[in-house]
């Protein structure tokens, strides 16, 4: 016996409304299953598949594309532009344990530091030279120098541990330039608060400008995360500009990374970016810092060959 019309109606609109869940349920499905990644420069989400971020053109490992953090064969750490940083403190260390070798005890030199006309020739925040000789590069090339075994591994452990953090949250394209750009606050700091017989050497500045950016954070998000986050590095902070106060421990460079960082934090918000012009600003800054290590590097390199 066929169905009223009333009832036939009735039936296919229960019939479509099955078809558009099912169909609703699909498309949530297809949704969930779709897996994306940062892109580790800009901070952007791209597919899981990208095999270069389409915003900032910045290459994605594979690892990346499938999920894995930090990991690339069982216990070795993904490289990063913090482990990039680190590297380059050690190959200058490095450096100087050399020439040690050739012109005096570096087992000595571990312990107790190297020599100040050395540090001088490594490229140190030395007052003198950027006064009378013009080379500003010392302001930048100061801050991957290190006196001894003791100020590197306690700076670059710092470095290791709060940087990533940085990273992740600020992504690498604003991270090197707040690196860069709170080495330069902390040695301008020293060069005028010892001016012009200041003789620096030490990434503390820039350690303490990833402590002034966390600061800043807490103070950008009211939440109890941020807060917290913010209380620990203002801990961070007072500690270190309590042991700052011991002779040899230059406390104006820390001062000068920490407003720096600060001020940077305020400034630039830690999202990601949603324009191409602000993608390709922050490139272009990155480039630029970079530039400027790889210069100064150059410079002390130059200045070696002069000198020989």
């Amino acid at each position: 016996m066929p169905l009223p019309p009333r009832w036939r109606w009735k039936l296919q609109r229960i019939q479509n409304s099955i078809e558009a869940f099912k169909g609703d349920v699909r498309e949530f499905m297809k949704t969930a299953a779709v897996k994306q990644k940062i892109c580790p420069a800009c901070r952007a989400l791209v597919g899981s598949n990208e095999t270069r971020c389409p915003f900032c053109n910045e290459f994605i490992s594979p690892l990346d594309r499938i999920g894995v953090r930090r990991v690339t064969s069982g216990f070795l750490p993904d490289f990063t532009t913090t482990h990039a940083l680190v590297a380059i403190n050690f190959l200058l260390f490095g450096i100087c344990l050399v020439a040690m070798m050739q012109s005096g005890n570096p087992i000595e030199a571990l312990l107790g530091g190297f020599p100040g006309g050395l540090l001088v020739r490594m490229g140190a925040n030395y007052g003198p030279a950027i006064l009378f000789y013009h080379q500003y590069w010392r302001l930048l090339t100061g801050a991957f120098l290190h006196a001894n075994l003791m100020h590197l591994l306690f700076n670059m452990w710092v470095l290791a541990d709060v940087g990533q953090s940085v990273e992740e949250m600020y992504g690498s394209t604003r991270f090197i330039t707040l690196y860069v750009w709170t080495a330069l606050c902390g040695s301008l700091a020293s060069y005028f608060w010892r001016y012009p017989y200041n003789n620096m050497v030490g990434a503390s500045g820039a350690v303490f400008g990833l402590f002034g950016v966390m600061i800043a954070y807490g103070f950008n998000h009211k939440t109890a995360m941020a807060q917290q986050i913010k209380s620990m590095f203002i801990r961070w902070a007072i500690f270190g500009l309590i042991f700052g106060l011991m002779p040899g421990v230059d406390n104006s460079a820390h001062i000068g990374g920490l407003a720096g960082g600060f001020v940077f934090g305020l400034v630039v918000s830690d999202t990601p970016s949603l324009t191409t012009e602000a993608i390709s600003f922050w490139k272009v800054l990155s480039y630029a810092s970079w530039m400027a290590i790889a210069g100064g590097l150059v410079l002390v390199t130059l200045g070696w060959a002069v000198a020989r």
